[in-house]
């Protein structure tokens, strides 16, 4: 598995928190789509901490896309933390840092969770 992840309870809402580990690309993030999908009736919302990851590709990042729509569709918000400089330099050359919510920490992102 390219990722860990663990189920946080804050107040009264599941938050399923992704540790994806190197790189998120293709197979990478279908597997954490995978497990969103199977594990989102659970969960109130998503946090995929990004501080274990070096790469992120285009497939990557249509990955990431897909899994923010699939999480919007079900209005649930999904938050990303912990992007590193050289990713976020990614997200902010194709304006994505504007579509996803990013956040500093997992605590700076369970803020905004209601």
């Amino acid at each position: 598995m390219a990722f860990n992840s663990e189920t946080i309870v804050f107040g009264e809402k599941n938050v399923e928190v992704l540790y994806p580990m190197h790189e998120i690309d293709s197979y990478n993030g279908d597997e954490i789509k995978t497990h969103i999908k199977s594990s989102i009736d659970s969960s109130d919302a998503v946090i995929i901490n990004c501080s274990r990851v070096t790469y992120l590709n285009s497939s990557g990042l249509r990955e990431l896309i897909q899994i923010l729509k699939n999480m919007r569709d079900l209005n649930k918000p999904l938050y990303l933390t912990s992007v590193n400089e050289d990713i976020m330099k990614v997200f902010k050359s194709t304006n994505l840092n504007r579509l996803f919510n990013i956040h500093d920490t997992n605590d700076d992102a369970m803020r905004y969770i209601i």
